[in-house]
């Protein structure tokens, strides 16, 4: 009876201590309180698992009570995938996009308004980010940047000193006379490697668009929401362009067909003594010719400067399991702690200016060109108002093709871009 009683007691004391155990790993924040907040986007690939590894600890660091799940696709591909995605509900929590498909996700319903968020923080939050990223699609608030560059001019110093030539060009002029002077197709040495490549689209972002801005003109009136680049000035930016590469060939054979991809190859392999790049050619050319001799300028100005402003933009999107959560990463991301890690750690163009102000990143002498380059007028992101930018880009592509190849005039294909433009800036009203 005693021994009986006994068992009976420990199998009760064990049941209970079982009991406990399990509502203790119920409960614990380390089984079940963190919230998973699930990141879909390309950079892992990119900058390496270690690199985004350390991120992931010390967002979970600051914030023990959430979980980051990193989701990585490549970038080909990556626009269509998260639309396929949204249409399937299986959106993540925090998307990352580019400049381009900011409209058109938001006219989809796939991201949610940030401006409830945002209003919370203090001013210097959002003062801190370059005004370009302020731009609202229809009122609203839908992103906030993780990196941020604008296109600025590379070029090769040994090129340039072997020709004699002292300095970049600051004007048109200037490089046009450069262009001519450092080619030498018999060499294999070109001024520059023209990308009219139909993918990716964003090829416009080097070649067309800043060249738009530079003569005076714009791309899209925000008054009116037209598109106004096939004025006289976006006429003269198409026609120098096409003259510089058909008339005085300064450009590497096949513009066609060149694109983001060939031009920065032909640029590491030293024949080509000039490109137009953004901050992330940088990390690109070393991993290419790190023993390449380059240096980096402002944009040549013609009647005015212009340049185009890029950057990768965390979202919430609409599916998110827990948007709170969702928020908490992309404001940390985006703020200073955040900014500070990713450009050390990746090589990217900080998105905020408290963190491009500190010491360590004004003695990295390649990026102060950038910077100065987004001091500059007409520093400028159309994208963030552009409906379905990718559609628009290509459409742009198509008729400055046709210029080259002599098929229109430089006239008549940016009227015919600018009544395709409006259709489907009218459609989106």
């Amino acid at each position: 009876m005693g021994e009986h009683m006994h068992r009976s007691l420990t199998n009760v004391v064990r049941n209970c201590a079982l009991c406990v155990l399990a509502l203790a790993a119920f409960t614990s924040p380390a089984a079940s309180a963190a919230t998973e907040v699930r990141w879909a986007q390309w950079k892992t690939t990119e900058v390496g698992e270690k690199t985004m590894a350390e991120l992931k600890a010390a967002f979970e660091k600051e914030n023990p009570d959430i979980t980051l799940t990193l989701v990585d696709s490549p970038f080909t591909g990556f626009h269509d995938k998260a639309v396929v995605l949204f249409q399937a509900k299986k959106l993540p929590d925090v998307l990352l996009v580019q400049v381009d498909w900011v409209a058109e996700f938001a006219d989809l319903g796939m991201l949610e308004p940030l401006d409830n968020w945002i209003a919370k923080e203090p001013k210097s939050f959002m003062d801190n980010i370059p005004v370009t990223f302020h731009q609202k699609w229809r009122g609203k608030q839908y992103y906030l940047p993780i990196e941020s560059g604008a296109v600025a001019l590379f070029y090769n110093t040994e090129i340039f000193k072997n020709a004699g030539i002292a300095g970049p060009p600051k004007t048109w002029d200037e490089y046009v006379e450069v262009a001519k002077k450092v080619t030498n197709p018999e060499k294999k040495i070109f001024a520059t490697t023209a990308t009219l490549q139909g993918e990716p689209p964003t090829n416009m972002t080097y070649d067309i668009y800043p060249l738009i801005l530079q003569a005076g003109g714009n791309l899209i009136d925000e008054k009116t929401n037209k598109a106004v680049f096939n004025s006289p000035a976006g006429v003269k930016a198409i026609e120098r362009y096409v003259t510089l590469v058909n008339k005085d060939k300064v450009a590497v054979p096949g513009v066609l067909s060149n694109g983001e991809k060939e031009k920065r190859a032909n640029f590491a392999a030293g024949n080509v003594a000039m490109m137009f790049e953004g901050p992330w050619g940088i990390a690109i050319q070393k991993q290419l010719n790190p023993n390449l001799k380059y240096d980096i300028a402002t944009l040549p100005a013609g009647a005015t400067t212009g340049t185009m402003v890029r950057g990768s933009l965390n979202t919430v999107t609409t599916q998110a399991q827990d948007k709170e959560a969702a928020w908490k990463f992309v404001r940390w991301l985006s703020g200073p702690t955040g900014i500070e890690l990713w450009s050390k750690s990746t090589g990217a163009f900080p998105a905020r200016r408290d963190v491009a102000e500190q010491s360590w990143f004004k003695e990295k002498k390649l990026f102060q060109a950038f910077s100065q380059q987004m001091q500059l007028p007409n520093a400028r992101s159309p994208f963030l108002g552009m409906p379905n930018a990718v559609q628009m880009n290509k459409i742009m592509t198509t008729e400055v093709q046709n210029v080259v190849q002599e098929k229109k005039s430089a006239k008549q294909a940016l009227d015919d871009a600018a009544a395709e433009w409006n259709k489907i800036l009218g459609a989106t009203k």
